[in-house]
């Protein structure tokens, strides 16, 4: 371990607003790469590395309604994958075999949510209530990877299925 290595990190940020009453539209675009090298080592992709991230989203109001949406879309972050692996007689255990350091990339996620909101509004409060539905496909993220105790066989962790939430808020 030394404090000798280097990096590097490129990218552009891009964000539109339109507001086209009672619509209003947001684009924001992402392109970032970052890169670390340590001595003797070759150049490699820095663990959170999403090179591409586009955002979309969409709301329209009436006067006690609000409809809104967002579908995003994003690289999938590097990874050092597992090639095999060997067993550790002395200490029982098998021991993985690992590949050039953050040579694997999990795939791209896409993903839309939908949001409805109503208000009620009386003299002197306002109560309000919504339904939130996030990742409506189910599209399935992977966040992590698990390996078999012996290496020889993967399997992706994903994150969170479909998640519908009902809510209500009183404002005085």
């Amino acid at each position: 371990y030394n404090n000798q290595g280097i990096g590097r990190i490129h990218g552009l940020e891009l964000q539109q607003k339109w507001n086209l009453q009672p619509w209003t539209l947001i684009g924001a675009y992402t392109y970032s790469q970052s890169f670390r090298q340590s001595p003797g080592e070759p150049e490699f992709p820095t663990a959170q590395d999403q090179t591409h991230n586009l955002n979309l989203m969409a709301s329209y109001e009436s006067q006690k309604w609000l409809f809104s949406g967002r579908g995003r879309y994003v690289t999938g972050s590097p990874f050092t994958p597992v090639e095999s692996g060997v067993m550790d007689a002395d200490n029982d255990v098998f021991v993985p075999i690992r590949g050039p350091l953050f040579s694997g990339r999990k795939p791209h996620f896409a993903q839309v949510d939908l949001r409805i909101d109503r208000k009620w509004i009386y003299d002197e409060w306002i109560l309000s209530g919504y339904l939130d539905i996030q990742n409506i496909f189910n599209q399935k993220n992977i966040e992590g990877i698990d390996y078999s105790y012996d290496y020889s066989q993967r399997q992706d962790i994903t994150g969170l299925p479909t998640i519908a939430t009902l809510g209500i808020k009183g404002e005085f």
